[in-house]
């Protein structure tokens, strides 16, 4: 079997997709470093709590040795800028190196900054830098790069192995938070946990969004006029897939089609006044890409 053809043809197909660099990717990290920048200086430092990450370790390090945190996170970059510019994509490393000098920047101009805002709980403190922290990261990775760091490693591993970025965040952060323990005291360990759990959740929210949809498999003896109704009263396209029964071993079609999550109620509506007996399985979908929904894109 020759497969040299279709192999040439796959190549061919490959070399029509160019990275494209845009100004408003790069406002995105120029945006999402600063407000990271802001939740470390003004928020998190004060009050002796820790951030995860690279970010963190030179945290840990400003403690112990008294050098500002902007050095130190220039410095660890270094090895971690060289493996993600190997194992990813060219783009990204150039993004990601846009945003580590600007938070390296950002950080050197916040770290005197004295804003009093009023919060003298270490608690809220914990959630406002978190909330601010991950807010700053999710903002860059959608804009298909990241503030450096451990940001490029949890990509590297979302890419390889799929884990979600909060995840990654969250299992790379507890090792910090072991080291900082013996740096500090289990008050403001756990504090910084709590910091870091809300940054994790509110990267995945912001980097995937959180208009989640929801995609319903129907199996009904009436799928054309349910598909009919769902196409002219939803407003939403749908797919036939081909089904067989093991209990009946009767072929028939499965409609599936996603849809809004208030769309939902008026789908089932659909549905069962049409066919009271059909069968409805409705998983949550984290994103969609496509026409009626987000345009899609390559990402990193």
């Amino acid at each position: 079997m020759n497969i040299s053809e279709p192999m040439g043809r796959v190549a061919s197909q490959l070399k029509k997709f160019k990275e494209k660099i845009s100004y408003q990717d790069i406002l995105g990290i120029l945006m999402g470093s600063f407000i990271l920048a802001l939740s470390i200086e003004v928020i998190l430092v004060p009050a002796h709590i820790l951030t995860g990450g690279v970010t963190g370790i030179a945290i840990i390090l400003k403690f112990l040795v008294g050098v500002d945190i902007w050095v130190w996170y220039i410095g660890l970059n270094i090895p971690i800028f060289i493996m993600g510019y190997k194992f990813i994509s060219k783009r990204f490393a150039l993004y990601s190196l846009i945003g580590m000098l600007a938070l390296t920047l950002f950080l050197r101009i916040t770290q005197n900054w004295h804003l009093d805002l009023g919060i003298n709980n270490l608690l809220l403190s914990a959630i406002l830098g978190g909330v601010l922290s991950g807010l700053g990261s999710g903002i860059c990775l959608r804009s298909k790069g990241s503030s450096g760091g451990m940001d490029i490693i949890a990509v590297i591993i979302s890419n390889f192995w799929g884990y979600n970025f909060g995840s990654i965040f969250f299992s790379i952060n507890l090792i910090i938070l072991g080291v900082f323990l013996f740096a500090s005291n289990i008050e403001l360990t756990l504090f910084s946990a709590i910091s870091m759990y809300v940054s994790s959740k509110v990267v995945d929210n912001v980097q995937t969004g959180s208009n989640l949809s929801k995609t319903a498999m129907i199996v009904s003896e009436q799928c054309t006029d349910i598909a009919a109704e769902i196409l002219h009263n939803l407003n939403r396209g749908c797919t036939y897939l081909a089904g067989r029964g093991a209990y009946t071993d009767k072929t028939r079609d499965i409609i599936m089609v996603t849809v809004a999550r208030t769309q939902l109620p008026r789908l089932k509506e659909i549905v069962f006044q049409i066919d009271s007996q059909a069968f409805i399985t409705i998983n949550e979908t984290i994103e969609v890409l496509g026409k009626g929904f987000k345009k899609s894109g390559p990402e990193f």
